[in-house]
Protein backbone atom coordinates (compact mmCIF):
# COMPACT_ATOMS: atom_id res chain seq x y z
CA UNK A 1 0.00 0.00 0.00
CA UNK A 2 2.87 2.40 0.75
CA UNK A 3 4.20 2.13 -2.82
CA UNK A 4 0.78 2.94 -4.30
CA UNK A 5 0.43 6.04 -2.12
CA UNK A 6 3.94 7.20 -3.01
CA UNK A 7 3.25 6.63 -6.70
CA UNK A 8 0.01 8.62 -6.51
CA UNK A 9 1.80 11.51 -4.81
CA UNK A 10 4.48 11.49 -7.51
CA UNK A 11 1.84 11.41 -10.25
CA UNK A 12 -0.05 14.29 -8.62
CA UNK A 13 3.14 16.32 -8.30
CA UNK A 14 3.94 15.60 -11.94
CA UNK A 15 0.48 16.73 -13.07
CA UNK A 16 0.75 19.91 -10.99
CA UNK A 17 4.17 20.63 -12.47
CA UNK A 18 2.85 20.13 -16.01
CA UNK A 19 -0.17 22.31 -15.29
CA UNK A 20 2.02 25.10 -13.93
CA UNK A 21 4.09 24.95 -17.12
CA UNK A 22 0.96 25.11 -19.28
CA UNK A 23 -0.37 28.05 -17.26
CA UNK A 24 2.94 29.85 -17.72
CA UNK A 25 2.80 29.24 -21.47
CA UNK A 26 -0.80 30.51 -21.62
CA UNK A 27 0.18 33.69 -19.79
CA UNK A 28 2.97 34.35 -22.28
CA UNK A 29 0.67 33.66 -25.22
CA UNK A 30 -2.33 35.68 -24.04
CA UNK A 31 -0.98 38.66 -22.10
CA UNK A 32 1.50 41.44 -22.82
CA UNK A 33 2.67 41.39 -19.18
CA UNK A 34 2.43 37.70 -18.14
CA UNK A 35 4.00 38.29 -14.73
CA UNK A 36 1.11 40.51 -13.64
CA UNK A 37 -1.55 37.88 -14.43
CA UNK A 38 -3.02 35.48 -11.89
CA UNK A 39 -2.76 31.78 -12.61
CA UNK A 40 -6.54 31.57 -12.29
CA UNK A 41 -6.97 34.03 -15.18
CA UNK A 42 -4.76 31.97 -17.48
CA UNK A 43 -6.36 28.71 -16.37
CA UNK A 44 -9.80 30.18 -17.02
CA UNK A 45 -8.79 30.98 -20.59
CA UNK A 46 -7.39 27.49 -21.01
CA UNK A 47 -10.60 25.89 -19.78
CA UNK A 48 -12.77 28.10 -22.00
CA UNK A 49 -10.68 27.31 -25.06
CA UNK A 50 -10.46 23.59 -24.25
CA UNK A 51 -14.24 23.31 -24.08
CA UNK A 52 -14.68 25.60 -27.12
CA UNK A 53 -16.55 28.18 -25.01
CA UNK A 54 -19.27 25.64 -24.10
CA UNK A 55 -20.87 27.13 -20.99
CA UNK A 56 -22.27 23.80 -19.79
CA UNK A 57 -18.83 22.18 -19.79
CA UNK A 58 -17.27 25.21 -18.11
CA UNK A 59 -20.03 25.14 -15.48
CA UNK A 60 -19.44 21.42 -14.84
CA UNK A 61 -15.70 22.01 -14.47
CA UNK A 62 -16.28 24.78 -11.94
CA UNK A 63 -18.93 22.71 -10.16
CA UNK A 64 -16.56 19.76 -9.79
CA UNK A 65 -13.73 21.99 -8.57
CA UNK A 66 -16.01 23.46 -5.88
CA UNK A 67 -17.25 19.99 -4.98
CA UNK A 68 -13.69 18.70 -4.61
CA UNK A 69 -12.98 21.68 -2.34
CA UNK A 70 -16.04 20.89 -0.17
CA UNK A 71 -18.08 23.94 -1.16
CA UNK A 72 -21.26 21.87 -1.16
CA UNK A 73 -23.71 24.59 -0.12
CA UNK A 74 -22.25 26.99 -2.68
CA UNK A 75 -22.65 24.32 -5.32
CA UNK A 76 -26.33 23.92 -4.50
CA UNK A 77 -26.84 27.63 -5.22
CA UNK A 78 -24.51 27.53 -8.22
CA UNK A 79 -26.48 24.66 -9.76
CA UNK A 80 -29.80 26.47 -9.26
CA UNK A 81 -28.36 29.59 -10.87
CA UNK A 82 -27.07 27.55 -13.82
CA UNK A 83 -30.49 25.93 -14.25
CA UNK A 84 -32.11 29.38 -14.34
CA UNK A 85 -29.57 30.53 -16.93
CA UNK A 86 -30.15 27.46 -19.10
CA UNK A 87 -33.93 27.89 -18.93
CA UNK A 88 -33.57 31.56 -19.82
CA UNK A 89 -31.38 30.78 -22.82
CA UNK A 90 -33.78 28.09 -24.03
CA UNK A 91 -36.72 30.46 -23.62
CA UNK A 92 -34.97 33.22 -25.54
CA UNK A 93 -34.02 30.79 -28.33
CA UNK A 94 -37.64 29.63 -28.62
CA UNK A 95 -38.89 33.24 -28.78
CA UNK A 96 -36.35 34.01 -31.50
CA UNK A 97 -37.38 30.91 -33.47
CA UNK A 98 -41.04 31.95 -33.27
CA UNK A 99 -40.18 35.47 -34.47
CA UNK A 100 -38.38 34.07 -37.50
CA UNK A 101 -41.36 31.94 -38.61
Amino acid sequence: MQNKLTTNRKETMSIEKKLKQLISEQKKQSFTNPNSVLDSEALGIMISQYFKWDGKQIFLTSYNAFEDSNFHSLNEKFEKLWDIEECSNNYEAKIEAIKQQ
